[in-house]
């Protein structure tokens, strides 16, 4: 059974210009998978991303998550089951400014369980920053961090929340290579742990890692 299943999917965009940069969309995401976007910038990447993922309705066509017909459900259920089954890496940290590094990732574990995070959570939470290059900085909030140590802290609170999709737009981005490299093994770890990955990514390099590589220009995706 497909994890994540679209078919027909359109997105368009009224005004002085009518724009549809996701135009017709079929494709089916099983457990396991790494897979990559790719295209020009302004293509409709994340738009694709951000409909994948429940944060942006489509115009027309179904999106199916875990069964699900998300297109049908209302906002109060398509927020639990983002809760419940997604963990996104956005292109900005958003990272939650009066919370430390340890606290933004104990905050996304406390809305996907509805309760506060175990013991045990927290000691998982804790390795995943130390994995991460961030153990000494745990307890700093955003702003006394670099931009590259934010996006650090974002990856790992999606990959501590374990998914079953980990939709990733950029992750590299603001990276240096060795963390990039090493974000890049995280990934592959989850997909190799039964996870799906869906990465967005202009780095040919970092797209060769995918098990399976589409491309995205004028609306159309087509496998690589």
């Amino acid at each position: 059974m497909s994890l994540c299943k679209l078919h027909n999917v359109v997105k368009e965009y009224q005004g002085e210009e009518h724009v549809r940069p996701v135009d017709g969309v079929t494709m089916e995401v099983q457990p396991g998978d790494f897979l990559t976007i790719e295209g020009p910038s302004g293509t409709g990447k994340s738009t694709l991303l951000y409909m994948m993922g429940g944060l942006l309705r489509p115009t027309s066509g179904e999106i199916h998550l875990s069964g699900q017909d998300m297109t049908s459900l209302d906002d109060a259920q398509l927020t639990t089951l983002r809760s419940r089954c997604i963990g996104f890496i956005f292109q900005e940290a958003n990272l939650l400014p009066a919370l430390s590094a340890l606290e933004n990732l104990l905050f996304a574990l406390r809305l996907r369980r509805g309760a506060s995070p175990t013991g045990e959570e927290r000691r998982r939470s804790m390795a995943m920053l130390d994995t991460l290059g961030l153990g000494e900085r745990m307890h700093f909030l955003p702003y006394q961090l670099s931009v590259g140590q934010r996006r650090r802290i974002a990856i790992a609170r999606a990959l501590i929340t374990d998914s079953a999709l980990l939709i990733a737009d950029e992750p590299t981005n603001d990276l240096d290579p060795h963390w990039a490299q090493r974000v890049m093994e995280l990934l592959q770890e989850q997909s190799q742990q039964g996870k799906a990955v869906v990465m967005v990514t202009h780095h040919d390099v970092w797209a060769s890692w995918a098990r399976h590589r589409y491309y995205l220009d004028n609306g159309q995706l087509r496998a690589r």
